[in-house]
């Protein structure tokens, strides 16, 4: 075992650790009560008493957290009922804990290796909460409809199966609980000693399934009637919305029609205030011109003073050239005064908007040199750092989804737009480790292995802390490194 103070490697019967001299002895009991505890859950688990063995297995992560072994295992069970959003959950907790040599690899790989089941994973967890929001509504007849589609997908989804059987109940009907026996019943075989599965069949201990033994009833006992009222007393959290593995994206409409309007905004500033702008500039240069002229026309008798005259009016034309090639952005040094903070007005507005994306791409266009007040460099500062990130988030999300074809993607795996969407992300924020892993899973699949491995070894080398570094170190074993 390792010390939990200094982490050295002590042996298992040491007392005292020979690093640091802590005392081990209250450490090695919780290590050995976390022990007993996964031993306990183990041996439940193989006989299918999958209630108790969770049981056991979260009092043994009480004990000791990083007990992998029992975590993977409580992974498994929750896979086992249905719970496929707990069983990763689990699963990516252990990687955290024990990044090498865990089993929890190959069930993430092997869970992940499939899109479809994983879809239909998620496909069930969707429709499962929104019979669960129908049924809470009283809705029964349409909540009935979506979990039977739930247990058609998933029938080891046990928890879907009770509340379907529950509902069936409800009816009074004799067909219904019929079917609500037959359910119960299936799903006892997956967890023999699940209490609300017990309780349910209790209830409906009137039903005699074709085959099944009728239990003889005493003379004294009351006959049950059928479609009766009285149901069994359902726990207040037995039902839970469950979390999807991977939500919806939201639509894209919203900011079309917001992009569309700063596209028609930005046309008509063109054609209405820069011809302004440059008409008054062309005046004012006019206007020196002529006063020039007039100068030179009444000093022709003293050719040295117009000579100095003119040297002076040359220099003033060449710093209003200047003026205005700074002023339309074409002095050469990037974007000009009056297009830097035409970018940087656009940029507050989409701030303001809550439109980060837009407001980080505007701001790109700034030429910081170029904004001379300090009022203006604290504007640009503070929406650089309130967008950039978020920026890199939104476009790390839609390249992943044209990695995945999903989202508008959906049904079409674009490796290249999803590179060019990941290579955006990374330029809003460089630490971006989702981008660069996606980057190396694109350019893996376009064969472009050495690619690939750059951006996999740049997770491992800088970002040794990020959770992607397993996933990174995984791929590059796959690649022969």
């Amino acid at each position: 075992m390792n010390c939990p103070r200094c982490n050295a490697k002590v042996a298992f019967v040491k007392d005292q650790c020979g690093n640091c001299g802590l005392d081990l002895r209250n450490h090695r009991r919780i290590i050995s009560l976390s022990n007993v505890y996964y031993n306990k859950g183990l041996e439940q688990a193989k006989v299918r008493d999958l209630s108790g063995a969770i049981c056991s297995l979260r009092k043994s992560l009480e004990f000791n957290k990083k007990n992998t072994n029992a975590r993977n295992l409580l992974g498994l069970i929750f896979f086992e009922v249905g719970e496929i959003v707990s069983a990763l959950s689990e699963w990516v907790i252990s990687k955290h804990f024990q990044p090498k040599n865990n089993d929890a690899d190959m069930y993430i790989r092997e869970v992940q290796a499939n899109p479809n089941r994983l879809d239909i994973y998620n496909q069930t967890l969707k429709k499962y909460n929104s019979a669960l929001a129908s049924a809470r509504n009283g809705d029964a007849d349409m909540a009935i409809i979506q979990l039977k589609k739930v247990v058609n997908l998933n029938p080891r989804f046990v928890r879907a199966a009770q509340l379907l059987a529950l509902l069936y109940m409800m009816t009074g009907k004799r067909d219904n609980r019929v079917r609500a026996k037959k359910l119960l019943l299936s799903v006892s075989k997956i967890d023999v000693t699940d209490t609300t599965t017990i309780r349910y069949l209790k209830e409906l201990s009137d039903i005699h399934l074709k085959g099944e033994a009728a239990v003889k009833k005493a003379d004294n006992a009351k006959p049950q009637m059928e479609g009766r009222k009285i149901l069994p007393r359902v726990e207040p959290d037995a039902y839970k919305t469950i979390t999807p593995y991977k939500e919806e994206k939201p639509s894209v409409l919203p900011f079309i029609n917001v992009i569309v309007g700063v596209v028609i905004g930005m046309a008509l500033m063109g054609f209405l205030i820069m011809p302004h702008i440059s008409s008054k500039q062309s005046e004012q240069a006019n206007s020196e011109f002529n006063k020039y002229s007039e100068q030179k026309a009444s000093n022709d008798s003293d050719v040295s003073t117009l000579e100095n005259e003119n040297e002076e009016l040359t220099e003033q034309v060449e710093e209003l050239q200047q003026e205005i090639a700074e002023l339309t952005g074409e002095s050469g040094d990037g974007a000009g005064f009056q297009e830097s903070y035409e970018n940087l007005v656009t940029a507050m507005q989409y701030y303001l908007d809550n439109d980060a994306l837009n407001a980080a791409k505007s701001l790109a266009k700034v030429n910081k040199d170029a904004l001379e007040s300090e009022t203006s460099l604290a504007l640009y500062k503070k929406i650089k750092a309130a967008t950039y990130e978020q920026a890199s988030q939104e476009l790390f999300e839609q390249g992943r989804d044209a990695y995945n074809g999903e989202g508008t993607y959906a049904g079409n795996q674009d490796y290249d737009k999803a590179i060019k969407l990941l290579k955006q992300a990374l330029k809003y924020n460089k630490d971006n480790t989702d981008a660069m892993y996606f980057l190396g899973r694109c350019y893996q699949q376009k064969s472009d292995a050495e690619t690939a491995k750059e951006y996999y070894n740049q997770i491992v080398n800088d970002y040794p802390d990020s959770y992607r570094v397993a996933e990174a170190q995984s791929r590059l074993r796959e690649l022969g490194e």
